[in-house]
């Protein structure tokens, strides 16, 4: 056959590649053979027939696992990926040539594809019947779930399930504050859990991923070979791997824009149908990225919306809103609890004399003492230098253990001065009561204050 004018036939960028083949039923160097004029002003000037394709562009693995599945074991294969070397997304087409065009050594497929700059709907949505129906039961469940973290359980429990994996888990990578935190995860053993992983999931491992990344859609390793590879890009990952008792595995990474915030990772899963796998975990790892960084957004708005930015407490409209629930019996108050009003003595006189940058310091100080004292529980600044703390399930001696340690810190002389008032309840209906004498008992401890140092007055 002219392999030149089977690929002058196609109006889209077309070429026949050759890929060798190896003694141990694997890949040795895939070649360019022939391209259409399409394809050759794309690449640009360097390209020549019968090149290396590594040449043109960084190998990658996902890639040439595809040529040789199609070249060799003759699969017709398609992808729509994020073609990372690039910065565009491509959508190829794999069309294995009939074997009477092989050799001994070199097998044929024709290859064509065009980019997009951005992700396209239509071309993302382009998948099996078989695929298709679990994707969209996943977005079904992220959208309709009325709790996040629930339906992030039960996504990834479904995907372990279609995987048939021993582990399928998602971790939240924050770079920039060097965190990372699982948010969910599933084993094919219950009796397993995330933590016994702990000792392989090492801060030099998380933050070795997105290198890894760099220049491929995800990693998957299927077996030796491609482990073995895996080690030349990121050997320290493969090492705990190993350790770990992990020999296949897939991890796609979770994108916000062009910054990665997290991991789709999948361990020892049914390679038999790595095909159909690769397109369903990029198109779910797709649609968890945009449900995950949603569900961010609502709670950071949700974080501005109900603290005090300056002291770093909740703030009035979160301390409604827990009172409201808890007379609501939605959210109640766990039985005994003790409520504290402390007032901070001597702002007004910080700010005359400091000026009100002196006295937003005060705050912050007097929010960091609470914080030290009852930082397990519930702290508002209920408005102005007014603080209120919710103690839940104390008892009447530990709470008042408490209230004795928070006083000698905040007494006349002390940095932070506070007025404080309290009540203690085994009644949960007494939430409201309780916090009206706490607050007279507040204004009673601050008018003695004053009583007693009449030069410091308001």
């Amino acid at each position: 056959m002219d392999f030149q004018e089977l690929v002058d036939i196609y109006s889209m960028a077309a070429a026949v590649l050759s890929v060798e083949k190896t003694a141990d039923g694997h890949w040795g160097e895939i070649r360019i053979v022939r391209a259409n004029s399409q394809y050759k002003q794309i690449m640009g000037p360097n390209y020549h027939d019968d090149m290396l394709y590594s040449e043109l562009i960084p190998k990658e693995h996902n890639f040439e696992d595809f040529c040789f599945r199609c070249a060799v074991n003759k699969q017709h294969l398609h992808s729509y990926v994020d073609t990372k070397s690039m910065g565009i997304w491509t959508d190829a087409t794999y069309i294995p040539l009939s074997k009477e065009y092989d050799t001994e050594k070199l097998s044929y497929f024709m290859f064509y594809f065009e980019f997009t700059k951005t992700p396209d709907a239509e071309k993302l949505s382009n998948i099996s019947l078989e695929t298709a129906p679990f994707v969209i039961q996943t977005c079904l469940k992220l959208r309709g779930a009325t709790n996040f973290y629930e339906a992030m359980n039960t996504v990834i429990a479904d995907i372990q399930e279609k995987t048939e994996s021993f582990s399928s888990c998602i971790i939240m990578i924050d770079k920039e504050r060097q965190k990372y935190a699982t948010l969910c995860s599933s084993f094919s053993d219950p009796n397993i859990k995330m933590s016994d992983f702990d000792p392989y999931l090492t801060p030099e491992v998380v933050f070795s991923w997105e290198k890894t990344l760099q220049s491929t859609d995800c990693v998957i390793v299927k077996d030796d070979f491609d482990m073995n590879n895996l080690a030349k890009l990121n050997p320290v990952w493969v090492k705990s791997l190993r350790a770990a008792g992990v020999h296949t595995l897939i991890l796609a990474p979770l994108m916000q824009g062009n910054k990665m915030t997290g991991v789709l990772f999948i361990t020892n899963f049914n390679v038999k149908q790595i095909v159909q796998l690769k397109d369903f975990i990029e198109l779910t790892a797709f649609f968890l990225s945009s449900e995950i960084n949603n569900n961010n957004l609502m709670e950071r708005l949700e974080y501005m919306s109900n603290i005090d930015t300056l002291t770093g407490v909740k703030n009035r409209n979160s301390m409604n809103a827990r009172v409201d629930w808890h007379v609501n019996n939605s959210y109640s108050v766990k039985t005994p609890f003790g409520i504290i009003f402390a007032d901070l003595n001597g702002l007004k006189q910080c700010n005359d004399t400091g000026g009100h940058e002196a006295g937003d310091q005060l705050l912050r100080n007097a929010a960091k003492l609470l914080t030290k004292h009852f930082g397990n529980y519930e702290i508002y600044r209920s408005g102005g230098d007014e603080f209120v703390v919710i103690v839940q399930e104390c008892h009447k001696e530990e709470f008042e253990k408490k209230i004795v340690a928070l006083r000698a810190e905040s007494g006349y002389g002390s940095e932070v001065c506070l007025a404080i008032g309290y009540d203690w309840t085994t009644d949960g209906k007494n939430l409201r009561s309780c916090m009206h004498i706490a607050d007279e008992a507040m204004y009673e401890d601050k008018r003695n204050y004053y009583k007693q140092h009449p030069d410091l007055a308001r």
